[in-house]
């Protein structure tokens, strides 16, 4: 599928605004809603838009920790990288996991509730990770910009 700049905006507008009424969309955009609706779920059919969420507030739900761990793996082979991947989808607390090259194997974002739950989830949870040589973390004092949205 070739995205045209009618698909362009439509994805740029609902990334903004994900709970946008159908009608609303089409009105921005110029179309009507039946075609503006289809647009919608061609986009979500070939895979451009992948799901609809609600951003929740972190620091509202208890979870006003962020933090940045860059692990390193004893071993580079696919096993053990693919057994590292899949126990941190099984990690709630472990928002991204991305393999990365560089010094370090693998980047997660985590996050928690304080400094004693976050030493929790490494001594308990992380590091008892088969595979996982090194860990270091990056704790987030503040963060000037959060962005969701790609640029379309």
């Amino acid at each position: 599928m070739k995205l045209d700049p009618i698909d362009l905006r439509i994805l740029n507008i609902l990334q903004r605004e994900g709970r946008i009424a159908n009608f609303q969309l089409a009105k921005r955009i110029g179309l009507t809603p039946a075609p503006t609706l289809m647009r919608v779920k061609k986009l979500e059919e070939a895979g451009y838009i992948k799901r609809f969420v609600a951003l929740v507030d972190q620091e509202k739900i208890g979870l006003p920790i962020l933090a940045f761990v860059h692990v390193i793996l004893e071993s580079h082979n696919r096993k053990t990288t693919v057994d590292f991947m899949n126990a941190m989808r099984k990690l709630p607390e472990v928002l991204e996991c991305h393999h990365i090259a560089g010094d370090e194997d693998f980047l997660l974002k985590v996050v928690a509730a304080s400094p004693a739950q976050y030493e929790d989830l490494v001594l308990e949870k992380l590091t008892k990770v088969p595979g996982i040589e090194k860990v270091k973390t990056t704790f987030v004092l503040s963060s000037s910009k959060l962005e969701t949205a790609l640029p379309v």
